[in-house]
């Protein structure tokens, strides 16, 4: 059986936007339950999103940017 290219671990950006809150996940190589739990949200009418920054992005890069953009960090923010 062929084996599956190795995926880079990568950081996940959680983003509701009803909370105006953020949260940042990883590293990970799968982000299936998370988008999962981001479209069951959408689903029931919540304003949530997720996506994967550039991977030369850090962590305090992430947290920065979405700070100044008036986002509240919350490190265990629930979807």
């Amino acid at each position: 059986m062929p084996r599956r290219p190795r995926i880079e671990p990568f950081l996940l950006v959680i983003v509701d936007d009803d909370q105006h809150a953020f949260s940042v996940v990883g590293p990970m190589s799968d982000d299936t339950d998370w988008n999962n739990r981001v479209c069951e949200a959408q689903a029931k009418g919540r304003e949530v999103r997720c996506h994967a920054p550039g991977r030369s992005q850090t962590r305090q890069q992430i947290i920065d940017y979405f700070q100044k953009s008036g986002f509240k960090y919350d490190s265990g923010l629930v979807i």
